[in-house]
């Protein structure tokens, strides 16, 4: 009952329990803890607890455990440590769990001498860490991208007779490829080989991909041959990914070979497999070759998805054609599939870059009668367009609604406003979002700030030192050096 979150009956039968002279143990008492946190319901739990006291029920490691997860997954891990360290001083004596969920915390938090500290303490205790526990620590480390780092747990599992694995190698050869590596990541496969283990398709898929991203193609055919040769069959997920490398690197035809290599291979493409294809087709143009997809997937009863459509009115309209790109549009709107918020920015975009400014109004004000709301992309749009065609008291209006309805501006927009009215010569107006910049402690972009230093070139320094914040007189200074 817990576990459906139904806590009024599972608080029913612990009431018939204690009416038929049934103590709840502690694993009763963990169910309805367990259940009320996956709520949220803190005050509950205090409840719940006391009761245990009152009724002489001590909390065992799992009461503990429960807590401290719950702490370290809502970034308290301060009170989760707490807690620990009264289990060591008072009992019960944590696990390799305990150790492991305040791990997740720390890891979480980016704390990593707390971590190391925390490992020496289990070895202390006599708890010999695992791969896991290593893993915890360099899948931390990874996401900072701390290579000495890494190489130094490295080191320490093997001094706590630990060698590491082949997830282990996995996440630093992660690491090496996603920072361009590539002869680093392929002496670690190289050692993961000479100490007898055997790669898996992540470890291939991961220097294959890295392979591709840095222009190595020899290397991808190598590695793609020796997977086969171990007997690693591709999957789905395999396929995509590399499709996509080659696709952002311009080699479509390589792409397609690969999807009708999987094809033959008997492995079936997704709708993320197609919609991969097909955004490679659409940037080099070739429209035929995405109808083709398009009506190969109808054809094995796959539905095109809102990112399928999304890429599709993308590569419409960068190729300038907009109609086509209407016409794929009206079909969602039709009822095909839902669009998002992103079909709109698109098709906002594209209708303003081409001068359709009344389509455009239209299609932004219908956005609320689909069930969206606009994002700050989409209000950026509409706002720079008014500004560049002069209409500034309705784009201050339209920022102002933005706002009030809960939509913040960020730096980049605010950034791109100012550029805006700074092109246009509206210096006060440039000046009052200047001061919005400042007032949420953003920053100015580079371009926005070379755009300040050249205006002092036309002569007008001074003047423009009383429209602007006094913060940003130094950019006009320095175009008159």
């Amino acid at each position: 009952m817990c576990k459906v979150h139904a806590m009024d009956k599972a608080e029913e039968v612990l009431q018939q329990m204690t009416n038929r002279g049934i103590l709840p143990n502690s694993a009763t008492y963990n169910s309805l803890i367990h259940g009320y946190y996956s709520l949220g319901q803190c005050e509950e739990v205090d409840r719940i607890l006391m009761e245990m006291s009152r009724n002489g029920v001590q909390p065992n490691v799992v009461t503990y455990n429960i807590q401290m997860d719950y702490l370290c997954k809502s970034g308290r891990c301060a009170e989760a440590r707490k807690i620990f360290d009264s289990m060591i001083s008072l009992g019960p004596k944590p696990t390799i769990t305990t150790y492991n969920i305040l791990l997740h915390g720390y890891a979480m938090e980016k704390s990593f001498h707390d971590m190391h500290s925390l490992i020496d303490l289990m070895v202390g205790n006599g708890i010999a860490p695992d791969h896991y526990v290593y893993n915890i620590l360099i899948s931390a480390c990874d996401k900072e991208e701390m290579v000495s780092e890494v190489m130094h747990i490295f080191k320490k599992m093997r001094q706590h007779g630990l060698n590491p694995d082949v997830a282990t190698y996995g996440a630093v050869v992660n690491l090496l490829c996603s920072m361009g590596r590539m002869d680093d990541a392929m002496y670690q496969y190289n050692q993961m080989i000479t100490e007898g283990l055997a790669p898996d398709i992540i470890v291939f898929s991961t220097l294959i991909s890295g392979f591709c991203t840095c222009g190595k193609w020899e290397k991808v055919h190598e590695l793609f041959s020796e997977m086969l040769d171990r007997g690693i069959c591709p999957n789905t997920v395999f396929f995509t990914t590399i499709m996509d490398r080659l696709c952002k690197n311009g080699r479509v035809m390589e792409a397609q070979d690969l999807f009708d290599l999987m094809v033959h291979m008997g492995v079936k493409p997704d709708v993320c497999t197609y919609n991969t294809l097909i955004g490679g087709f659409l940037f080099i143009g070739k429209m035929d070759e995405v109808r083709k997809l398009l009506d190969n997937m109808v054809s094995i009863g796959m539905k095109p998805d809102v990112i399928t459509y999304n890429i599709l009115i993308d590569g419409y309209c960068k190729n300038g054609r907009i109609d086509d790109a209407l016409v794929v549009f009206r079909e969602m709107l039709a009822g095909k599939v839902k669009p998002c918020i992103i079909t709109f920015n698109i098709m906002l975009g594209a209708l303003l870059k081409g001068g359709r400014k009344e389509e455009a109004k239209d299609l932004f004000d219908g956005i609320w009668a689909k069930g969206l709301v606009p994002t700050v992309v989409t209000y950026s749009l509409m706002i720079q367009k008014l500004i560049e065609e002069g209409s500034l008291q309705e784009s201050d209006d339209l920022f102002l609604s933005m706002e009030k309805n809960g939509c913040p501006a960020n730096s980049r927009m605010l950034n791109a406003i100012v550029r805006r009215l700074l092109q246009k010569g509206e210096m006060p107006r440039a000046g009052t979002y200047l001061s919005k910049i400042d007032e949420r402690s953003f920053t100015i972009e580079a371009s926005t700030a070379s755009l300040l230093t050249a205006l002092a070139s036309v002569g007008k320094c001074q003047e423009y030192k009383g429209l602007l914040p006094e913060k940003y007189h130094s950019f006009l200074e320095q175009g008159t050096d």
